[in-house]
């Protein structure tokens, strides 16, 4: 039974045993044994090395793993793991080989006990406590003294898998059955100009995605304000081009983000050539709709943001603006309160930083837009712009004339 078993199987099963899966550990079932791959931990000069961690398991007739009644033993492929002082973590077991599988031989043995309140040996209660008792002595050694190291070796080698630039493994879609339609932004390039709140907020959900490139156009510097409308926390980014710092964040996430710090005009414009779509995030009326006409005049589509911030009777109220994708969309909105081209006067918009709610709705609308021009959402409103108002909670659409 036990070899006869794979390891879809013993996941479907036994759930600590997907946990492991879904949390990102290496993990097999091979030739009847429960493997944990690339365990973090620490050799007998303090250096970082990786492990493989080897245990039988006791199945039951229907696959599910029984409690490792008398049975405290492991195998290890690796040096014997050391603590922080330099000396041998006190696993019990010594020199033993065992063939787990073809080239997989183990170098060492473990026998950990737990002991139980009088101070005696105790079995495990389930072979999860065993897993994880195990784990946790390994590797804590190793992730106190090298906070970078994981033992998540599975992360980059699903990741790998999925052969674009997002450096996690895109789980979400898998898990809902939606990989045929995230796979739909794989080759797409797509550039954003402007990196403010709504800027930022758009790469916050574009580096989460298959693109095959994401480039940010922006020369302007991280301003305190900067820090209030960006998402999550950026440390010591005050100073910085907002590309930079924005690159370095959110390339944990994407692997192929290209800053390019300059501002978007007449001699540069050529650059946006290149791309399957563009989100303009500016407030230069002028620049927005110089860039807006070239890009649907070259038929490359486009969404174009908008915010404003005014005083009401009671408190502010917001107004934010999406308008795109293509030429007959800027031809029916230029120069109209739905693709503005006049330099803003004045408002509260430019004294009031604190409204990155706001800044990621405006953001939302504008990937929504853009999801939906490449067929990852339904589109069945035709409208070339939209409005959304916070005192009313409405929107108001532009309609075109048949």
């Amino acid at each position: 039974m036990a070899c006869a078993l794979g390891f879809r199987e013993l996941a479907n099963r036994n759930r600590f045993v997907e946990e492991l899966e879904e949390d990102c550990y290496h993990v097999d079932f091979v030739g009847g044994y429960f493997v944990i791959y690339g365990l973090p931990y620490l050799n007998e000069r303090g250096e970082l090395a990786h492990g493989d961690w080897v245990s039988p398991v006791n199945l039951s007739a229907d696959g599910v793993i029984d409690p490792p009644i008398n049975n405290h033993q492991a195998w290890f492929r690796g040096v014997r793991p050391h603590d922080q002082n330099g000396r041998q973590l006190r696993l019990g077991g010594g020199a033993h080989k065992i063939s787990v599988a073809e080239s997989f031989e183990t170098d060492s043995s473990f026998s950990y006990k737990l002991l139980d309140p009088a101070g005696q040996a105790r079995d495990y209660t389930s072979f999860e406590e065993k897993v994880r008792t195990y784990l946790d002595t390994i590797t804590a050694p190793a992730l106190t003294k090298f906070p970078d190291a994981t033992p998540l070796r599975a992360i980059k080698l699903k990741a790998a898998e999925q052969g674009t630039p997002l450096l996690f493994p895109d789980t979400l879609s898998s898990r809902y059955h939606m990989n045929d339609v995230s796979r739909l932004l794989t080759q797409k390039r797509v550039a954003i100009v402007g990196l403010g709140g709504t800027g930022s907020y758009i790469l916050d959900f574009l580096a989460r995605t298959h693109l095959a490139e994401i480039a940010l156009f922006d020369d302007d510097k991280v301003q305190v304000h900067s820090i209030f409308r960006f998402p999550g926390f950026i440390e010591r980014a005050i100073g910085s081009l907002k590309v930079d710092a924005l690159t370095q964040q959110y390339g944990y996430w994407h692997a192929n983000i290209s800053p390019v710090p300059a501002r978007v005009t007449e001699t540069n414009i050529e650059r946006l050539r290149v791309f399957d779509f563009v989100f303009l995030a500016i407030d230069h009326g002028p620049s927005r709709i110089f860039i807006a006409d070239w890009l649907s005049g070259n038929g490359i589509p486009f969404v174009d943001c908008g915010m404003g911030l005014n005083r009401a009777p009671v408190g502010l109220n917001g107004v934010v603006r999406v308008t795109g994708v293509d030429r007959a969309a800027y031809e029916a909105t230029a120069r109209t309160v739905f693709l503005p081209g006049e330099e803003p006067q004045g408002g509260e918009y430019r004294r009031q930083g604190q409204i990155a709610e706001l800044n990621a709705l405006n953001a939302a609308l504008a990937v929504i837009r853009f999801k939906q021009h490449l067929a990852i959402y339904e589109r069945l409103d035709e409208s070339p712009s939209l409005i959304f108002e916070t005192s009313s909670f409405e929107i108001d659409r532009r309609t075109v004339a048949n």
